[in-house]
């Protein structure tokens, strides 16, 4: 055995490359270490209704897009722009499963009347790997959760899902899900009235801050206290509260548009990761066999240079062997690589054939119909403007003409 080490060693030298090569041609690439099996975790009773915090998913920053890191992870804009909507949906439905939470949204970036805030980065994203970090805070300030969270694609995984429940990484949304629930376990009756008493204040200081900015303040650490309350008659109160819940009302609609792309993007999506996670799996084992085919056949080319060398008696014939068949093992190996060509090409033509679009969202506005149209972000801020302005003309006085 260790003569045969020996003569590999020597044939590598004699063609000038590293002796190496044969031990990295025999190391088979590792993968993300998967995460362990994950089980949701259910309240054993609904809290009840004035306890149950309500949850804003944000829309998830999609990481970085460059080219670079998109051939990187075999994916392109169009995918993570998808996925951008499509994860913080899938979390939502987990988060809802749990039934620790009252009403859970996906909303755009900056939303506010939500008690709690999610967000989410989107760091690596195929069906080999998911890795994001989430951030949750609330609406006092305080950090609840900031942490990656990364799962490996498993092919036993896919054939598992069941759509909008059971998605093939299914664990790391449990594991995203578990640990926010487990904060709020933690938390007393007081702690939560307290909190939403402070949603609640937050969203009318920033609808109508002349009249309830003064009602809260900021401590030096960032955090938001309450440092008075409304009358519960005051008119003006009455009316923010009248104007939150026309702010849910345009979650809610921007769900129903939400909610539509997530299912009908589900099998194209599924198709896309398993088929990445097929495809790059086949890209590597050709890769591999391609180099060690290249590699057995410099090996054998070497082997007839060296009994050349050597003058070995009656290797004539054994050389001329090993040269042909080093060579034809070469070609080989190539013709393996290049089928490499096919599978990513294939990846590519998959990946672009679909992404998320903005659309238009239609809210019910005092028995008005109003179109919505751009990005969530720019939906959002269209339909504050009209919440403030209807504030404004509620609390007109007659006569006065600003």
């Amino acid at each position: 055995m260790g003569g045969i080490r020996s003569l590999s060693r020597r044939a590598f030298l004699i063609l000038g490359l590293p002796a190496v090569l044969l031990v990295q041609t025999g190391c088979p690439s590792r993968g993300p270490r998967g995460m362990r099996p994950t089980s949701l975790h259910e309240a054993m009773q609904p809290f009840s209704p004035e306890e149950r915090l309500n949850v804003g998913i944000e829309i998830f920053d999609p990481g970085d897009t460059s080219p670079s890191a998109m051939e990187s992870q075999t994916t392109n804009e169009q995918i993570r722009k998808a996925e951008t909507h499509y994860i913080p949906m899938h979390l939502k439905n987990t988060m809802d499963a749990s039934n620790y939470w009252g009403e859970i949204r996906v909303v755009p970036p900056g939303a506010r009347g939500v008690d709690l805030i999610v967000r989410g980065t989107i760091l690596r994203s195929s069906g080999q790997e998911l890795r994001v970090h989430i951030d949750a805070e609330d609406s006092q300030g305080y950090s609840w959760l900031s942490r990656t969270y990364t799962e490996a694609g498993r092919t036993r995984a896919f054939q598992e899902t069941q759509t909008g429940s059971l998605d093939p990484f299914q664990n790391l949304y449990n594991a995203v899900a578990n640990d926010l629930a487990a904060v709020r376990r933690r938390m007393d009756g007081f702690e939560v009235k307290t909190l939403r008493r402070s949603t609640e204040m937050a969203f009318a200081a920033e609808i109508v801050p002349e009249a309830f900015g003064q009602y809260l303040r900021q401590t030096p650490d960032g955090k938001v206290e309450v440092i008075r309350l409304p009358a519960e008659d005051d008119p003006t109160w009455r009316r923010v509260e009248q104007i939150s819940v026309r702010n849910e009302m345009f979650f809610d609609a921007l769900h129903m548009s939400f909610e539509p792309f997530y299912l009908s993007v589900w099998p194209s999506y599924l198709e896309w990761r398993s088929f990445n996670l097929v495809e790059q799996t086949a890209i590597r084992d050709a890769n591999r066999q391609g180099i060690q085919q290249a590699a057995a056949g410099i090996v054998m080319i070497a082997t007839a240079i060296l009994l050349e060398v050597n003058d070995a008696r009656g290797s004539s014939t054994l050389r001329d062997v090993l040269i042909l068949g080093g060579t034809q093992v070469i070609i080989n190996g190539v013709n393996v690589s290049q089928r490499t060509e096919f599978h990513e090409a294939a990846l590519q033509e998959l990946a672009e054939s679909f992404g998320s679009e903005a659309r238009m969202t239609v809210v019910e506005l005092e028995g008005q119909t109003v179109e919505l149209t751009g990005t969530a972000e720019q939906q959002m801020e269209q339909w504050r403007e009209m919440l403030r302005r209807l504030h404004e003309a509620e609390n007109a006085v007659p006569g006065d003409t600003r």
